[in-house]
């Protein structure tokens, strides 16, 4: 009887109080256990950087085509083959940036942006009304280089969100995000999903495709097809919209 414990009394008997021990602490090694697993298994973030809140000065050439960029020359590397870089420009919030610098189309300018910036591939938030041409030569466009015909399979993302706005800016459970950045402008990539490689999607064109046009089809796996074109850094995939299909329906878009 003296390992029955009774409520009342200030202590329990002693080869209970040892069992009641090593259960709280297995359950508590249990618990870590448990805690460590989950965190192992989540997906890690992305190395992207969004500066929020640290503006900095940009000056190069505005280009419209197919998306509004900001053409910077690289230091030290002026006259050499692929001695520019392109920024994409986009607005603040889920905007692009078409509004901001329609009337700056192929000249110099100095302008105030938050960089966002992964992998490489780099974008400026423009800060409203920081935009002023400064008169400068205008360097011209880059030559587009044709790759030829692709077939690659990956995912449809917003940039701004994808390269470091958000994080994770991919996958199910940013669809809802990314078809509202689309559809305000934001450029499209596709991020292809064996090496992670970033195209911008154009129409047959070469042109933006409108805002509505990949609603449907962001956040999923897909396979596309088409041409693929090359400025600088930046590489370009034509693709008809109203070819894509679902993957329950697997017809490339061509």
């Amino acid at each position: 009887m003296s390992d029955f414990y009774i409520g009342y009394l200030p202590n329990a008997p002693a080869i209970l109080a040892r069992f009641l021990r090593k259960v709280v602490v297995a359950l508590g090694m249990l618990a870590a256990v448990v805690a460590l697993l989950l965190v192992t298994g989540q997906m890690p973030f992305a190395n992207s950087i969004f500066e929020y809140g640290k503006p900095r000065g940009f000056e190069g050439m505005v280009t419209l085509t197919p998306y509004p960029a900001l053409s910077v020359a690289r230091p030290g590397q002026a006259g050499l083959p692929d001695a520019r870089s392109e920024y994409l420009l986009v607005a603040p919030g889920k905007h692009g940036a078409d509004d901001l610098v329609a009337s700056f189309d192929g000249k110099q300018v100095r302008l105030q942006g938050q960089l966002v910036y992964r992998a490489g591939k780099t974008m400026v938030e423009i800060a409203p009304g920081s935009i002023v041409a400064t008169g400068g030569a205008s360097a011209g466009q880059e030559p587009l280089r044709d790759l030829g015909l692709v077939t690659i399979s990956g995912e449809i993302v917003d940039s701004k969100c994808y390269l470091g706005v958000m994080n994770p800016g991919q996958g199910k459970v940013h669809r809802d995000c990314a078809a509202r950045c689309l559809n305000g402008g934001i450029p499209p990539i596709f991020v292809s999903e064996q090496r992670g490689e970033q195209y911008l999607l154009v129409d047959p064109n070469g042109n933006a495709l409108g805002h509505n046009a990949l609603r449907d089809f962001v956040a999923e796996p897909i396979t596309l097809e088409g041409e693929l074109l090359q400025r600088g850094e930046t590489h370009f995939l034509k693709i008809n919209p109203g070819g894509l299909r679902h993957p329950a329906t697997t017809t490339p878009a061509k």
